[in-house]
């Protein structure tokens, strides 16, 4: 049959497939457009597990609150080119929308309902048949808490802080710390027992041959182990904004830091 161009225009405008899969959709349809959209559609999922092996190093990141909920999401795909891309800048909103509206704790992809699981990778599975690459969830996160929340420029790096009290401005600062320094503990308190013997045995052998006292080895060796596990921990870093501060300086009044996380690519 014969295809109107202004027809396989519109197709082509709309789903951004090939325009040689445009015009046979369209045959397939006999011309109807919702119908050859409905074959792109299918023909994008199926596509899409094809290309579902593929390597995805790039990506976003995004978070966002609205009506008391807070809903993140690490979305990975193959090329920075996509990344940059607006549309899939579009398809990170309508996951996050889909995700926010689903308004139950979601803590890990593990632990996802999978009504919701299906209804975002079926859109995912739209989008790679009109870009053509593979496109992944890297993280999802949702929940009701009180927090603060960073998206930092260009969407490789977000934020989040956890907390108790009315000072939202030290949230901020946290956030900023969190986003910069990427800090992998709270407070020391966290660190578990075995990461510090680790570290106490390493020490102890570097200093078996000094020659000090044994207290003073003691005291460098808890120096040396406060420094390395305090660049890790987030409460112990120097404040980005002076050096001659540590992260615990700022809480003051009410405020109490419950905890954070850190999206990446």
């Amino acid at each position: 049959m014969a295809i109107d161009m202004t027809l396989l225009k519109k197709l082509r405008d709309a789903t951004f497939a090939p325009l040689g899969d445009c015009k046979q959709a369209l045959e397939e349809a006999n011309g109807d457009f919702d119908q050859a959209q409905e074959i792109l559609r299918k023909k994008g999922i199926l596509k899409a597990g094809k290309k579902a092996e593929r390597e995805t190093n790039e990506g976003n990141v995004k978070l966002i609150q609205k009506d008391g909920w807070l809903a993140g999401i690490k979305l990975l795909c193959e090329t920075d080119f996509v990344a940059k891309n607006e549309t899939f800048a579009e398809l990170i909103d309508l996951l996050l929308e889909k995700i926010i509206a689903h308004k139950s704790e979601v803590t890990s992809l593990e632990t996802i309902d999978a009504g919701l699981l299906e209804s975002l990778q079926t859109i995912i599975a739209e989008f790679i048949g009109k870009i053509g690459e593979n496109v992944q969830i890297g993280a999802v996160i949702l929940n009701n808490k009180t927090a603060y929340v960073y998206n930092h420029p260009g969407n490789k790096v977000a934020s989040i802080i956890y907390y108790e009290g009315t000072d939202n401005g030290i949230a901020k600062e946290l956030a900023l710390q969190v986003a910069a320094m990427n800090p992998t503990y709270l407070s020391f308190d966290d660190i578990s027992t075995q990461e510090k013997e680790e570290l106490l045995t390493q020490y102890r052998e570097e200093m078996a041959t000094s020659g000090k006292p044994a207290n003073i080895i003691d005291q460098i060796i808890e120096g040396k182990l406060r420094k390395t596990l305090g660049e890790s921990v987030l409460l112990e870093q120097e404040y980005i904004r002076d050096g001659g501060k540590k992260v615990k300086d700022l809480i003051s009044g009410d405020f109490v830091v419950k905890g954070f996380v850190r999206l990446s690519i």
